[in-house]
């Protein structure tokens, strides 16, 4: 490249300069040579040789062959030339002196009839090296045939000897540059480069051309606006030396390259500034490092504050230099408190001696690396578990060593620990008093056995049974098996969990048992191990045959009962019939299972019973009772009664149907007659019927006939004893006033009896309306009308609140009204009367009552007490027609409800009466 020096070019530069070197030493040589003589003058041979001599010149010349001729009047060759040369060839004289490839050259350049030159290195008879140097040129004859060569053989010697010099200078200077780390530059009084060194940094990422003819702040990637070029473009300006100056630019790939210079300026002959010339080095590796380690260290120093576990750095001394903030935390104190401290002012007092001598251990290096627990000392007075870990650090400087400590907080992990310690011995306890037999078996050999294990095979749980081989207590036939399945369990490491399995084994004491033998793979200790569990299965086996022979029993019963059972799946196809259904259909069992239940059912009963299936199948029902007709084989269809339930499976998913089928044809038959019957026997009832309602009509009307007739002369006798009484009473006596009295008080007492008779006999007729009713408002209101009847009497009455039936009002109020006027006039002889209504509760039947404390009545009468116009008291002790306890009966009875009475003389009377809801 324009303006490099590239070594390759270095021999031919060196060429040039050995040339110039040369032609100086010749030029001396000249300047020392006499003149030479003119044509006229006789010289002596000795004159010549001494000439020649100093000289060192020889004339030599060859012919069209090559071959040396003589030369007339010559003087003579010196001592360095070739001698006996005449009449030899120049390739037998001259190219065995010189190298392979010099010699073709040569060779080549001859054939050319080209000028010559070559340098011939001679040896002296005292050992010298010597050179000669040959040069000529080629001769022609008049005709322009080549006639040989006419040349000159001078000494070299010196020139060859400094061009060496050079030479080797010159190779140790462009090996200096070719392989040196610094690059060489050169820059013109303009401060713009001339020559680059391939090894200078600056050809990181550009061309030759990109570089030569630019400033060092022109640069691509180079920004010469801000600092440091200011300040150094100041100080080339003023041509003087600079050193180690340090600027960055960007490469194509936004990379920083950092390069360091110096230089010195460069004057010409003449004493005026050329240039500068120096060194680059690219540093951008050491900067990197530079940056990436305070970057590490600033990474550290973070590290070291915010680590989560507690460090510091001890003196030898013992004195505390540095703690991050987990330490201070975990201690409970500032970090400023804790610098300069003793590292043993923060130990518990029983640990201090301990770490005192863990600090000196640490502080000789050997081991390394320490670590131990310790106990500390919070500020607020506690104490603390901690694991610290020591390490001995060299001063780089030569100083004193220093210890880098690291602490744990384990006060939790302490406790922790312990608890798991605590958790171990319950599960050793838990092992121990399984009930279950269990042993651990290592290997083969049992490692452990729990007190259940031991009981079961040895026959006591103080025998020992660890170091036993747990195939020797299997039975001798049981013992191939296991020792197959336990190799195979072994060999398989996918299978965790070897299957129940039920083996005999012989005890120790030589008892036959029979036990289930599962086992699960476990770590014991660092070891594979497996985990038996032995159950004894004698029970069991006996529950089996228990079993078995109550299944026996079960499907005994099962196809012995008359009422079909049977199962179906979820699609309803039959999985399961007792022999009661071939009794039923005659359909045959077997050929029955698989098909759809609803095949059997007749097509007019099909999507009614297909409907109640599909509900209990989905889930809707949880039992379905219903009546379907069945297909028979040979006779009509038969009437079966359905009692289904859904059939669930372990998780509680309904998975089809059971249930039975009970044959209920004759019972349908029965019901088919007793409707014929009942029919037969409604016909009946209406006739009877329409008969009982004419018989009514007929009473109706002679009971308004008799009723209409009676009142009339009643109507009469009263009005005209009225009359009587009002305009003849002067002229009666008191006897007569007193007659007419009782005739006026008979007619009114018969008007009354025969409005109660029509009362009650329209309650007969009367049609009801149930609806719920509250009794004991309907007592309240009537109790609140006696009392107004007759408010000077001192009555107590206590009515159950909230008492309620299902009744005809009107006629229910009828029936309370009469009870509760009886009540009122039979405790019209007390000072001071009670009349209660309550319920109670007998025989599952709510009972209502009305209670009084009046004159009551004698219980051997109670038969006729209900019966119309019949009365236990006279007319004289109590009013009253007969016919209010009949009403009250009447009532009852169409309610469908009963009745009754107790009383005892003078103590009062109960009446009580239930009502059906």
């Amino acid at each position: 490249m324009p303006g490099f020096i590239d070594t390759a070019a270095a021999p031919y530069l060196l060429g040039g300069v050995s040339g110039l070197a040369a032609g100086l030493v010749a030029r001396r040589l000249l300047r020392r040579r006499p003149p030479a003589p003119s044509p006229t003058s006789r010289t002596s041979e000795a004159q010549w040789r001494d000439f020649i001599e100093a000289s060192g010149d020889w004339l030599w010349e060859v012919d069209s062959d090559l071959c040396f001729v003589a030369i007339p009047d010559a003087p003579p060759a010196p001592s360095i030339a070739p001698e006996g040369v005449i009449g030899r060839n120049w390739k037998e004289v001259v190219l065995p002196d010189l190298p392979e490839d010099f010699a073709a050259a040569l060779e080549e350049t001859m054939a050319r009839h080209g000028p010559l030159a070559a340098t011939l290195p001679r040896r002296t008879p005292g050992g010298e090296t010597r050179y000669l140097e040959l040069k000529g040129r080629p001769k022609f004859d008049a005709d322009g045939h080549f006639a040989g060569y006419r040349g000159i053989g001078r000494e070299v010697t010196e020139r060859a000897r400094l061009a060496a010099d050079l030479e080797r200078s010159e190779e140790r200077t462009v090996a200096l540059i070719a392989y040196a780390h610094d690059g060489y530059w050169e820059q013109d009084a303009d401060l713009r480069y001339t020559t680059l060194t391939a090894s200078s940094g600056h050809l990181t990422d550009l061309a030759a051309e990109d570089v030569m003819g630019s400033r060092r702040w022109e640069l691509p990637g180079v920004s010469p606006t801000s600092e440091p070029w200011a300040s150094h473009i100041a100080h080339l300006r003023q041509i003087e030396p600079f050193s180690d100056f340090l600027f960055c630019r960007h490469d194509a790939q936004g990379r920083p390259v950092w390069l360091m210079e110096s230089g010195i300026p460069v004057f010409d002959q003449r004493g005026v500034f050329a240039g500068y010339c120096g060194t680059t080095r690219n540093v951008t590796t050491e900067i990197a490092s530079r940056h990436q380690l305070a970057r590490d260290e600033a990474l550290f120093r973070q590290i070291f504050e915010y680590a989560p576990a507690g460090m510091g750095r001890i003196a030898a001394d013992g004195r505390l230099l540095q703690a991050n903030q987990a330490l201070a935390e975990m201690l409970g104190r500032p970090v400023a408190d804790l610098i300069l401290q003793p590292a043993e002012a923060v130990l518990a007092e029983d640990d201090t001696a301990a770490g005192q001598a863990f600090r000196q251990l640490g502080l000789t290096g050997k081991p390394r690396e320490i670590s131990r627990e310790m106990t500390y000392r919070r500020a607020d007075g506690g104490r603390g578990k901690g694991h610290e870990a020591a390490r001995r650090i060299d001063d780089p400087e030569g100083g004193p060593p220093s210890l880098l400590l690291v602490r744990n907080d384990i006060t939790a992990l302490h406790a922790s620990v312990a608890g798991h310690e605590a958790v171990g011995r319950s599960y050793e306890a838990l092992f121990e008093h399984s009930p279950e037999a269990s042993l651990v078996v290592v290997s083969g050999q049992i490692r452990m056995a729990n007190a259940a294990c031991r009981k079961l095979l040895g026959g006591s749980e103080t025998t020992r049974l660890e170091g036993i081989e747990l195939l020797s207590l299997t039975h001798p036939d049981d013992r191939e098996m296991e020792g197959a399945r336990l190799a195979d369990f072994d060999a398989d490491a996918r299978q965790h969990r070897l299957p129940p399995l039920p083996l005999r084994y012989r005890r120790l004491d030589g008892e036959t048992i029979n036990a289930e033998a599962a086992g699960v793979r476990i770590n014991f200790q660092g070891s594979r191990a497996v985990l038996y569990v032995l159950r004894d299965v004698t029970r069991w086996l006996l529950a089996e045959q228990v079993l078995r022979e109550s299944q026996a029993m079960y499907r005994d019963v099962v196809e012995s009962v008359n009422e079909v059972l049977f199962q179906a799946d979820a699609e309803g196809r039959i999985t399961f019939l007792n022999r009661a259904w071939r009794n039923t259909t005659g359909f045959d069992t077997r050929l029955s299972i698989g098909q759809n239940l609803l095949d059997f059912v007749i097509e007019d009963d099909r999507g009614r019973v297909g409907h109640c299936l599909s509900a209990i199948r989905e889930g809707y029902q949880d039992i379905g009772q219903f009546e379907f007709r069945l297909r028979t084989q040979a006779t009509s269809p038969r009437w079966v009664e359905a009692t289904i339930r859904p059939l669930r499976n372990a998780y509680d998913h309904v998975v089809g149907s059971s249930g039975t089928l009970d044959d209920i044809t004759v019972r349908k038959e029965a019901e088919q007659t007793q409707r014929n019957l009942n029919r037969e026997l409604e016909a009946r009832v209406r006739v009877r019927t329409a008969e009982l309602e004419a018989s009514n009509r007929e009473l109706e009307a002679f009971s308004y006939s008799v009723s209409h007739d009676l009142r009339a002369p009643l109507r009469a006798i009263d009005g005209f004893a009225q009359i009587v009484a009002e305009d003849y009473a002067p002229r009666l006596d008191e006897i007569g006033r007193e007659y007419l009295q009782r005739i006026r008080v008979a007619t009114q007492r018969m008007a009354r009896l025969i409005d109660d008779l029509i009362d009650l006999a329209r309650l007969t007729r009367q049609s009801m309306r149930r609806e719920t009713v509250n009794l004991s408002q309907l007592v309240e209101q009537i109790l609140g009308e006696l009392h107004q009847e007759e408010p000077d009497r001192q009555v107590e009455t206590s009515v159950e609140p909230g008492l309620t039936a299902a009744a005809d009002r009107a006629l229910i109020r009828v029936a309370l009204d009469n009870l509760l006027r009886n009540a009122w006039k039979f405790t019209s002889r007390r000072e001071l009367a009670r009349i209660r209504f309550h319920a109670e509760m007998r025989d599952r039947q709510i009972v209502y009552c009305v209670s009084d404390n009046g004159a009551g009545f004698d219980m051997s009468f109670a038969s006729k007490l209900f019966l119309p116009f019949h009365r236990l008291h006279g007319i004289s002790e109590f009013d009253g027609t007969g016919i209010g306890l009949a009403t009250v009966q009447r009532v009852i009875q169409r309610h469908e409800g009963k009745v009754w009475a107790e009383s005892t003389p003078d103590e009062g009377a109960s009446f009580f009466f239930t009502l059906s809801h």
